[in-house]
């Protein structure tokens, strides 16, 4: 199996995603976040089933956004996700939100997350296999991953 190291995905922004204030409210970022990790871990052979067959599941220990400019009805929007630390119980994922028509960054995010035993809920240690299925990028992507 190739391991994907970056999963991308783009979204157009449609009214449904507006709040009050006509921008997109943070409680999308969050759902956007959640949404690409799963996906992209699904792609490196982990997806939703996998984890509950080994009897284990990702939990969110913190979430950090920081907003660089609003997303507006109209936008398409780029994220970007990748996983740039994994080891002993925890990963920890980076996102990077960007406008499609002229690359600017709109919003940067990490998950700091926390492997559990789905009986015990205690942390359960990232195993070999797990861990060979995900390409460690650090906290910044390099140039060529625009």
């Amino acid at each position: 199996m190739t391991v994907i190291p970056v999963y991308t995905e783009e979204i157009y922004i449609g009214p449904e995603y507006l709040d009050t204030f006509r921008h997109v409210n943070n409680t999308w970022h969050v759902h956007w976040m959640q949404e690409v990790a799963t996906t992209h871990s699904a792609l490196n052979g982990w997806d939703a089933e996998r984890y509950l067959a080994e009897g284990i599941g990702w939990f969110v220990r913190q979430h950090t956004i920081n907003y660089h400019q609003q997303i507006l009805k109209g936008d398409t929007i780029i994220i970007d996700t990748w996983v740039s630390e994994m080891k002993h119980v925890t990963s920890v994922r980076q996102y990077r939100i960007r406008r499609k028509s002229d690359g600017v960054l709109l919003a940067t995010a990490q998950t700091r997350w926390g492997l559990v035993n789905l009986k015990t809920g205690k942390p359960h240690r990232i195993s070999p296999e797990l861990l060979a299925c995900f390409q460690e990028m650090g906290e910044y992507l390099p140039e060529d991953y625009k």
